[in-house]
This record gives C-alpha cells, sequence and structure tokens, in this order.
C-alpha cells in the first residue's frame, strides 16, 4: 500500500483591485500571482466580505486580522492592496470557486 503525498502548496501573491463602491458597497477584483512564474493564475470578483472569506479559506485562516485591515483600509484610498504571500494548494483555491485564469484553464464560468 503505497502513502500518498500531501498536495504541493505554491506561493501567491494577492492583489485586491477596488472596482466600485464606497465603504458599504465595496466591490474588489482578488487576482493571485504565483510568484516562481509572475503569472495570475486565479481571480474572483465580490464585496469585500467574499473576498475575506475566500483568502480565510485558502489560506486556513492564516491570513487574518491585521494583513486584512491594512488591506481594507488601502482600497479605501487607492485602488490597490497587496498581500505579499500566501501559500495554498490548487485544490485549496478551487474548492474556494476562484476562477482560474491562464491560458490552460478550461472553459468554465466564473462565478
Amino acid at each position: 500500500m503505497g502513502t500518498s503525498l500531501p498536495p504541493e502548496q505554491l506561493s501567491f501573491r494577492v492583489h485586491f483591485i477596488r472596482v466600485i463602491g464606497a465603504e458599504k458597497g465595496l466591490t474588489v477584483k482578488i487576482l493571485l500571482v504565483e510568484r516562481k512564474t509572475a503569472q495570475p493564475i486565479y481571480e474572483g470578483l465580490g464585496t469585500w466580505s467574499q473576498c475575506k472569506r475566500w483568502v480565510a479559506q485558502i489560506s486556513g485562516y492564516a491570513i487574518m486580522g491585521g494583513p486584512l485591515i491594512a488591506v481594507r483600509k488601502r482600497l479605501e484610498t487607492n485602488q490597490l492592496a497587496t498581500i505579499h504571500e500566501m501559500r495554498a494548494t490548487l485544490n485549496d483555491i478551487e474548492s474556494a470557486g476562484l476562477c482560474r485564469v491562464d491560458s490552460t484553464a478550461a472553459e468554465l464560468p466564473c462565478p
């Protein structure tokens, strides 16, 4: 009987781009960029609350509190904020519901 290896965790930069909305109705695009290749891999578009849930689910709650408060403050004054490193498996990202954006992606609609 063989033992299976745990899924490989990749390192990502997570960019948050303010799309529209005031403080209460903030809509944000989240873009995960693989650090080795600098290629965007996954994206999502949703409310700030939805983006926080995605990050918590993907990172296993490793990124909460201070870093997300800093991102929110930056989004209130600018259009872009970044978390410089988050480790996650592709399975974690896909199970959160983010859409693959690179050229090898299957043509599935993004939620």
